[in-house]
C-alpha cells in the first residue's frame, strides 16, 4: 500500500464527477426529464470503483497465470453475442437482459491486452521473429474478427491501435511497423469494397461525411454539424449548467453517451473541456509512466496496452464531436454513460495501480 497512487485514483474520481454533473445535464434529471441516466451512471461508478479494488488486490501474476481462460472465456462471450446478441443501433453488441446490457467486447479490450502481453513476454528471440508475429497477429485477429460481425467499428479499432501501440513499444522493427501498416490500408480497402457487405451502409456513411458534413447538414453529417454548433457556442466559459441550447433543445442525438464531450464544451465552456483533458492527459502520463517502472516485460506490456487504449478512445471521441475524427461511436472514458465502459476503464486503472504497487522485486 506504500506504493498504492492515490493521486491517479483522485484524478479518476473527477473525470468521472463531471461525467455525472454532464449526464444530469444531458438527460435534463432536474429539469422535467429522466433522471434514470443519471442515477444509473453513479450506481456504475460505484460497482466499477469495487471492481477496480478486486483488480488492485489481486496480485497480477494471477492474470499472467490465466491469461488463456481469460482471453478464451472472453472469445466465447464474443461469439455467443453474435449468435443470440441483442441488436442496438444496428450492431448485435449486446447481452440483454431487462433493460439492463453487458457489452463483451469492451471487456474483450482488456483481455487481448493480458493476451498479447504474456506472449510478447515468453518471446526469446523478441516480436521481430515472423514466427512469433503471426501468432500475435492471430490472437489480435479473431476477437477482432467477431467483433467486426457484430459489427462494431469503433470497438474495432480501438483493439487495433492496442496492438499498435504495444507492438511498437516492443521494440517492432520499423519496416516490418510500416510494411503491416501498408498491410491494414490494403485490408480496410478490401473490407470497404468486399462483395459481400461487412460495414453498414450507415457505417461508410459515418466515415466518409466528416470530410464535409455540411453537405448532409440533415442526413448523415446532421450529428458533427450539431455537435459542432454546440461546442462552438460554449465560446470561453460556457453557457452554464442546463443552459445548452443544442442539448436541452434536442439537437444533439446521443447526448448522454457518444456526444457527452459536445455538452460539456456548450454547457462549461473551453474552460470546462480544457480541464477535462488535463485530467487525461495526467491519466495517460501516468499509465505510461507505470510501463516504466514495471518491474517485468508482462506488467510493462499491459501498462503500454492500457495506455494506448485511453490514448485513442479520448482522442477519437473528442475527434470526432469537432470534425476531425470519423463518427465511430467510441465513448469517453469515465465520462460517457454506460456500464460495460466504466467497468473496463476501471479494470484498466486497477491493472495500473496494480502494477505500480508491486513494482519492486522482493528477494527472500
Amino acid at each position: 500500500m506504500r506504493n498504492f497512487d492515490f493521486g491517479l485514483v483522485i484524478n479518476i474520481l473527477l473525470i468521472c464527477i463531471i461525467g455525472i454533473v454532464t449526464i444530469a445535464s444531458a438527460t435534463q434529471a432536474f429539469s422535467g426529464g429522466t433522471n434514470r441516466y443519471f442515477i444509473q451512471q453513479i450506481v456504475w461508478v460505484l460497482f466499477g470503483l469495487c471492481l477496480l479494488v478486486v483488480t488492485t488486490a489481486i496480485d497480477y501474476n494471477t492474470y499472467r497465470m490465466y491469461h488463456k481462460v481469460i482471453y478464451f472465456g472472453n472469445v466465447i462471450m464474443l461469439l455467443l453475442v453474435v449468435l443470440v446478441g441483442k441488436v442496438t443501433n444496428g450492431a448485435t453488441s449486446w447481452f440483454g437482459i431487462g433493460s439492463f446490457g453487458i457489452q463483451p467486447s469492451e471487456f474483450m479490450k482488456i483481455s487481448m491486452i493480458i493476451m498479447l502481453a504474456k506472449k510478447i513476454e515468453e518471446f526469446e528471440d523478441g516480436i521481430n521473429n515472423p514466427g512469433n508475429l503471426f501468432k500475435l497477429f492471430l490472437y489480435a485477429a479473431l476477437p477482432l474478427g467477431l467483433i467486426m460481425l457484430q459489427p462494431d467499428l469503433g470497438t474495432a479499432m480501438v483493439l487495433v491501435f492496442i496492438v499498435i501501440g504495444m507492438l511498437f513499444m516492443a521494440g517492432l522493427n520499423l519496416k516490418i511497423f510500416f510494411t503491416g501498416l501498408c498491410a491494414a490500408a490494403v485490408s480496410v480497402l478490401a473490407v470497404w469494397f468486399s462483395p459481400v457487405p461487412i460495414l453498414k451502409p450507415y457505417q461508410k456513411d459515418r466515415l466518409l461525411v466528416f470530410l464535409n458534413p455540411e453537405n448532409d447538414q440533415l442526413g448523415s453529417g446532421y450529428q458533427i454539424v450539431q455537435s459542432k454548433i454546440a461546442i462552438g457556442s460554449g465560446q470561453l466559459f460556457g453557457m452554464g449548467f442546463g443552459n445548452g441550447i443544442q442539448n436541452e433543445g434536442g439537437f444533439l442525438p446521443e447526448s448522454h453517451t457518444d456526444f457527452i464531450f459536445s455538452v460539456l464544451g456548450e454547457e462549461f465552456g473551453f474552460i470546462g473541456a480544457l480541464i477535462l483533458v488535463a485530467l487525461y492527459a495526467y491519466l495517460i502520463f501516468t499509465c505510461f509512466s507505470k510501463a516504466k517502472i514495471a518491474k517485468d516485460k508482462f506488467a510493462q506490456m499491459i501498462a503500454v496496452g492500457i495506455s494506448s487504449m485511453f490514448l485513442f478512445q479520448m482522442f477519437q471521441n473528442v475527434g470526432m464531436t469537432i470534425g476531425l475524427m470519423p463518427i465511430t461511436g467510441i465513448t469517453l472514458p469515465f465520462v460517457s454513460y454506460g456500464g460495460s465502459s466504466m467497468w473496463t476503464s476501471m479494470i484498466s486503472i486497477g491493472l495500473i495501480l496494480n502494477i505500480g504497487m508491486r513494482r519492486h522485486k522482493i528477494n527472500f
